[in-house]
C-alpha cells in the first residue's frame, strides 16, 4: 500500500497562518490601536498575543487528535452533544470568515482605484476589482491545497520582508529625543484596545484546516501555530514602535487608516510609500486566499454533517464543489451590499465567541486530547477578559 501524499508541510502551513493573521486589516488597525492604547500599545499587543497562544494551544491539541479538514466545525461536533449548538457555532464562525473576505476584497478595490489615477473612484470600479480578487482566490483554492500552500509561502515571504525592512529603517533612524510623546490611555480605552488588537491576531485557527494535509499533524500544526504567532507578535511590536515614534499623536487622528504608509514615506521617501502600498495589496491577496482555504473546508464538513445542503459536496471543478461556487457568489453579493461599520463590530465579537467556544470544546475533550486543564482555564479567563474589554469599548 502506497504512503499517502501530503500536500502541505510546516513551512506552507505556517505561511498560510501568517497570511491569514497579518491581513490587510493590520494596516488600519495599527493606527486605531495606537490612538486608543497610547504608550501602552506594546502591552496591548503582548496581552492579545499571549491570549492567542493559549488559544493556539487548544487548537493544536484538537487538531492533533482530530486531524480532519473541517477544523473547528469537527471540534464543535465532537464536543457539543447538540447538533443545533455545534452547527450554530460553526455557522457563526463561517459567516465571520466570509465577512472578513468581503471586507478585505472591498478594501482592495478601494486601494486599486486610488493606485490607478486614470480609473474613476466609483462604486462600480471598486466592486469590479473586489470581485476579480474574490473569484481568482476562489479558483486558486479549487485547484488544490498544494497550490494554496506554495502561493502563501511566496506572498507571505514578500510581505514579511517588506514590513521588517520598514521596521529596520525606523530603528536605524531612531533618535530618542525626537520621539513623539504618546499619551497614557484611560482604563476603558486600554481594555478596548486589547479587544481590537486580538482581532489583529484572529485567523490562526485556519491552520487546523490543514491537519488532514500534513504528516504528523499533532507536531506540525502545534509547531506551525506557535511559530506563526511568534513571528506575528515580533512584527506587530516592531510596527507599534514605528507608529508610536514617528507619528505625533496630533497627526495620528487624521492618518490612523494609513499610518504605516505615512511613516514609510517619511523614512524611505516616495518609493517606500509605494512599497508599503504594494505590501497592503499582497496582504489582501494572501489574507483572502488563506481564509478561503478555511471556508471551503468548513462548508464541506457542514455538508457532510447534513447541516448544509448536499450540493455543497457535489463536484464542480477540480477540487471545488458547487457549494464552493455558491459560497463565492454569496461573498460577492455581500461585498457589494454590506455596511462596513456594523459588520466590523459583528465580526470582532463573533471571532471572540468562536474562539472562546474552542476553549470550551477542548475542556470537554481534554482527556482525549491530553490537554492541560490549567492551560485551558487560563486561556478561557484571558479570552473572557478580552471579550468584556471589547464589549466595554462599544458602550
Amino acid at each position: 500500500m502506497a504512503d499517502k501524499k501530503y500536500d502541505m508541510n510546516l513551512l506552507s502551513v505556517t505561511a498560510m497562518g501568517i497570511g491569514s493573521v497579518v491581513g490587510a486589516g493590520i494596516f488600519a488597525l495599527l493606527g486605531q490601536v495606537a490612538r486608543m492604547a497610547g504608550d501602552k500599545i506594546y502591552c496591548s499587543f503582548v496581552i492579545a498575543g499571549i491570549a492567542a497562544m493559549f488559544s493556539g494551544y487548544s487548537y493544536a491539541k484538537l487538531a492533533g487528535k482530530y486531524p480532519e479538514s473541517g477544523g473547528l466545525t469537527d471540534y464543535f461536533r465532537l464536543a457539543y452533544r447538540s447538533q443545533t449548538v455545534s452547527g450554530l457555532l460553526s455557522v457563526v464562525y463561517l459567516l465571520t470568515s466570509a465577512v472578513s473576505v468581503s471586507m478585505m476584497a472591498k478594501s482592495f478595490g478601494i486601494y486599486a482605484v486610488n493606485f490607478f489615477e486614470e480609473i474613476p473612484d466609483t462604486a462600480f470600479w471598486i466592486n469590479l476589482f473586489a470581485a476579480a480578487l474574490i473569484i481568482s482566490s476562489s479558483v486558486l483554492n479549487m485547484m488544490g491545497a498544494s497550490d494554496v500552500g506554495r502561493t502563501e509561502i511566496l506572498l507571505v515571504a514578500v510581505k514579511i520582508v517588506i514590513l521588517f525592512v520598514l521596521t529596520g529603517f525606523a530603528f536605524y533612524d531612531y533618535v530618542p529625543s525626537a520621539a513623539a510623546p504618546a499619551p497614557s490611555p484611560s482604563t476603558s480605552a486600554f481594555l478596548g484596545s486589547i479587544g481590537i488588537t486580538f482581532f489583529a491576531y484572529a485567523g490562526y485557527g485556519i491552520m487546523t484546516n490543514a491537519a488532514a494535509e500534513v504528516k504528523n499533524p499533532g507536531i506540525t500544526i502545534y509547531a506551525a501555530i506557535f511559530l506563526a504567532l511568534s513571528i506575528v507578535l515580533a512584527l506587530y511590536l516592531g510596527l507599534a514602535f514605528v507608529i508610536l515614534n514617528y507619528i505625533p499623536a496630533a497627526e495620528l487622528k487624521d492618518n490612523a487608516d494609513i499610518a504605516v504608509a505615512v511613516v514609510a514615506r517619511r523614512l524611505m521617501g516616495e518609493w517606500g510609500y509605494l512599497l508599503i502600498y504594494l505590501t497592503a495589496v499582497i496582504a489582501y491577496v494572501s489574507g483572502i486566499n488563506a481564509t478561503y482555504f478555511s471556508i471551503f473546508r468548513i462548508t464541506r464538513s457542514l455538508a457532510a454533517q447534513r447541516i448544509f445542503p448536499s450540493f455543497y459536496i457535489r463536484p464542480f471543478w477540480r477540487y471545488g464543489t458547487w457549494g464552493n461556487a455558491f459560497t463565492t457568489t454569496l461573498v460577492l453579493l455581500a461585498t457589494v451590499f454590506f455596511d462596513f461599520n456594523s459588520i466590523v463590530n459583528f465580526a470582532s465579537a463573533a471571532y471572540l465567541i468562536s474562539y472562546l467556544a474552542v476553549f470550551v470544546a477542548n475542556w470537554k475533550l481534554r482527556r482525549e486530547t491530553n490537554s492541560s486543564p490549567l492551560l485551558i482555564l487560563i486561556g478561557i479567563l484571558l479570552m473572557l477578559f478580552i471579550l468584556i474589554g471589547f464589549l466595554a469599548s462599544l458602550v
